[in-house]
């Protein structure tokens, strides 16, 4: 009986100690097979129009190609660390999306950004761009031999490039960094960190305000409510002084 129960114990205890692994991102090919419908109805429908742009044929024979987890700048790293602290990789990016090839006839015509919104992966982007396409291709050779290299896409911060041995390599995008476009990460989160310290003191629209676009919009959208505002207490007071002035010539 002792034996048995003994027995019994030891396997709850192991139930409590085995935990699923939880991936830290969904499979790539769980993610076109996700959005592929949402996506056959762009080349079916908006795409044609502007397939020129995107040197494109004939939209049927467009497809998703391969893919890759892309990683962007965390706002919580942003806010809540200090540029002249100690900062990796794990720090600075936080997974952001997935970036898929968009080609025709193997033939790649640009890419395509998925991201989650209300909990739901769908299309955010369709892009001509063939500069995100190579740092596609570059990520998944790199992946072979670097195992913890990632893909590093932040249109907010202009950054484009991979993330390998806590080393930063810019590929393409507008954020200049060297001459050599190589950083180790340290110096790369200190420099975000500036810029982000730099565009909170700057007013929307200006220099530097581009790494936040959320918040001048926001910023546009307060403008308009309260011009609207205005706009409708005169529209009141007219009403008003005009229905007071009937009011009178009547007596």
């Amino acid at each position: 009986m002792k034996k048995k129960l003994g027995f019994v114990l030891l396997m709850i205890f192991s139930l409590f100690m085995i935990h699923p692994a939880e991936a830290s991102v969904d499979p790539v090919e769980e993610i076109r097979e996700l959005v592929n419908p949402e996506f056959m109805t762009y080349t079916s429908g908006s795409l044609r129009p502007v397939k020129d742009d995107y040197g494109i044929t004939d939209t049927e024979d467009v497809q998703l190609g391969e893919g890759q987890p892309y990683y962007i700048v965390s706002s919580e790293f942003l806010k809540s660390s200090s540029a002249d602290g100690e900062h990796t990789s794990d720090d600075i990016f936080e997974h952001g999306g997935f970036l898929f090839v968009m080609e025709e006839n193997g033939k790649p015509v640009g890419n395509v950004d998925v991201t989650k919104e209300n909990g739901t992966w769908s299309i955010s982007r369709l892009s001509s761009g063939i500069s995100p396409v190579q740092a596609i291709i570059d990520t998944r050779q790199q992946l072979a031999a670097v195992p913890d290299t990632k893909l590093i896409y932040d249109q907010a911060f202009g950054l484009l490039g991979i993330s390998q041995n806590e080393k930063y390599i810019q590929t393409a995008g507008e954020h200049q960094l060297s001459n050599t476009q190589e950083i180790d990460i340290q110096s790369l989160g200190n420099q975000l960190i500036r810029q982000y310290q730099e565009s909170r003191k700057l007013p929307p629209g200006s220099a530097g305000g581009r790494l936040f676009p959320s918040d001048s919009t926001n910023a546009h959208g307060k403008y308009y409510t309260v011009g609207a505002v205005i706009f409708a207490g005169f529209a009141i007071i007219g009403a008003a002084v005009m229905l007071l002035r009937k009011r009178r010539s009547k007596l």
